[in-house]
């Protein structure tokens, strides 16, 4: 059976386990964390991009040039370039920088639930989908770039250090520049709940009418930007994303309108956590007409889901129980989905054989039998040659 579904597997028996006897918690969360470490450090050629990743840490010189050209000139984003050049630098082969960059992302995770969330297994189990399998596994710099603002920059956010958390952002958005968009949050610590829900509102709206095909052709030929272009002509729809999204939000809110009238007030840390959750089901409302851009500016909030739930469930009231059922089916399922996706979306892989439950691992110990699926380093060689010109273009200087 794939590793990646049982780890999945794991996670939910974790919760289920620590739910009826929350004294072995901490053994089962350790094991739980431990066993995604492993699966995480030890692939080899696993995940959608992993083999690109490969390519453009190949293309990347070991020199850092100080120059315009190589700070702000092409794909990828600088930070990614300085840590890959850190690591060429003692000729290090790219399965060693995954290894050391996916135990440092799990150190990251660690630390955030440590700081922020109660319950540690069930955490884990619902980042599980939307971090591990689709970021951490597949888009490593985005991955990272979560890892970062989560474990280092979060805490900036919810003590209020603006310096220091614009520093952190822009430090995490080297990675990827999804990032910038946490530059939001500074606004939304000062704005009530219920303006925010307001806001949310506004963006559905909005998001509906950028839908129109007028306002389309409008603001391409007001603002001709390649991504703009991208975002409002090329893109297309994801309802059951969009529902999944926007189901999730309906239940969390009524979970938090219940918990507060029953309590008579949420603590501070809950409050400003839900509002950096809202924002991206703000963004993710607001673009909800391309499902890339969306989920990308959605998914750097939506990580903050599990820690809202988690501290909104302490009691065990019938809203309560009924809210984490519904969090856990839809966390399986999710997971379920996002690994076919994996699959779905590695075009090399034969989908009609290749399912699931038999997805195979390979890991660094036997990096031979990737070739008994993918032709991997037919491909490598062919995204080396598409990326190798890009990755000069930081010697060209006007």
């Amino acid at each position: 059976m794939s590793l990646y579904f049982l780890t999945l597997l794991l996670l939910a028996a974790g919760v289920l386990a620590t739910w009826r006897k929350p004294q072995y918690e901490e053994h089962i969360y350790w094991i739980s964390w431990g066993a995604m470490t492993a699966c995480l450090c030890l692939r080899f050629g696993q995940g959608t991009d992993y083999v690109t990743y490969h390519a453009i840490y190949e293309t990347i010189p070991a020199a850092i040039d100080l120059s315009q050209g190589y700070i702000c000139g092409f794909y990828p984003e600088i930070g990614w370039r300085v840590l890959s050049a850190a690591f060429k630098m003692f000729h290090a082969p790219f399965w060693i920088f995954t290894m050391v960059l996916g135990l440092a992302e799990m150190l990251l995770i660690h630390r955030y639930l440590r700081m922020y969330v109660r319950r540690r297994i069930m955490g884990l189990f619902l980042l599980c989908p939307v971090l591990y399998i689709t970021y951490m596994i597949s888009g490593m710099r985005q991955g990272l770039a979560i890892c970062v603002f989560l474990g280092l920059v979060l805490p900036f956010y919810m003590e209020k250090q603006w310096v220091r958390y614009v520093i952190g952002t822009l430090f995490a958005a080297s990675f990827h520049r999804v990032g910038y968009a946490w530059l939001v949050l500074p606004a939304a610590y000062y704005l009530p709940t219920g303006i925010m829900a307001g806001l949310t509102g506004l963006s559905a709206a909005v998001g509906l009418i950028l839908q129109i095909g007028a306002v389309e052709q409008f603001f391409v030929t007001l603002i001709p930007v390649y991504h703009l272009k991208k975002f409002l002509l090329d893109g297309s729809v994801s309802w059951f994303a969009l529902g999944e999204r926007f189901l999730s939000f309906l239940v969390l809110g009524a979970l938090y309108c219940w918990y507060r009238r029953e309590k008579g007030a949420v603590d501070r840390k809950t409050e400003l956590l839900l509002k950096a959750y809202m924002c991206g089901t703000c963004f993710y409302l607001l673009l909800g007409s391309s499902s890339y851009y969306a989920s990308r500016y959605c998914v750097i909030f939506k990580v903050l889901e599990g820690a809202v739930l988690i501290s909104l469930l302490q009691g065990g009231k019938w809203i309560q129980k009924y809210a984490a059922v519904f969090f856990f089916g839809l966390t399986l399922l999710m997971g379920y989905k996002n690994l076919n996706a994996m699959i779905q979306e590695s075009v090399w892989y034969d989908a009609s054989v290749v399912k699931v439950w038999n997805f195979p691992y390979v890991s660094v110990f036997q990096q031979e039998r990737i070739l008994d699926y993918i032709p991997y380093e037919e491909k490598l060689a062919e995204l080396y040659e598409y990326n190798v010109e890009d990755q000069k273009l930081w010697m060209i200087e006007e």
